[in-house]
């Protein structure tokens, strides 16, 4: 049996409060779901600072009080094929991890089948 490629995940948010908390959730419900699972969250001045070519990931995750930076992400991850997406609102405010690994996979998937 392959060996289940690691899902790298950056998440973006304002000053990274919130974020601790979603990370850690979604971390958990990856491990319970056996998908190898990384996810790191970074505030929006890091993120314009961020080399994707370094630190390559397969999603951004933009929370809903950063998205005004998902144009600027896009230009700079797109292109590498990374994919980027604001994280569904209701979500983020509930802290639901579950909804949020839900959200990371579908849209992994649905990029693999291009």
């Amino acid at each position: 049996m392959a060996e289940k490629k690691k899902v790298r995940v950056l998440m973006v948010c304002a000053i990274g409060m919130s974020s601790s908390l979603i990370e850690q959730k979604t971390a958990k419900v990856a491990e319970e779901a056996g998908v190898p699972f990384e996810i790191q969250a970074v505030d929006v001045p890091e993120i314009g600072r961020w080399n994707f070519e370094e630190k390559p990931v397969d999603i951004v995750l933009i929370a809903p009080q950063a998205r005004f930076k998902k144009r600027s992400i896009d230009q700079v991850a797109g292109p590498l094929g990374i994919l980027v997406e604001n994280i569904d609102s209701v979500a983020y405010g509930m802290i639901d991890g579950e909804k949020i690994f839900e959200q990371i996979m579908a849209a992994i998937e649905g990029s693999d089948k291009k």
